[in-house]
């Protein structure tokens, strides 16, 4: 079963990407689907995807000053 999945433990070792990164785009991409912009295929969705981790203007949080 490990064995299966070496090539993945293998590239997380040589890259160490952190898994809160990883977690964050997945939810940004899970809303974007949700809130079905228009994405007529799966290129369109992964171009949208990638222009979103470009720009970071997809996802901007305004904060209220105290």
């Amino acid at each position: 079963m490990l064995l299966g999945h070496l090539e993945g433990f293998l590239n997380y070792c040589r890259t160490k990407v952190r898994l809160g990164v990883v977690e964050a785009v997945n939810g940004n991409i899970k809303a974007m689907v949700c809130r079905g912009r228009g994405q007529k295929n799966l290129h369109y969705l992964l171009l949208k995807a990638e222009r979103m981790a470009a720009t970071k203007t997809e996802f901007l949080v305004s904060r209220k000053a105290a």
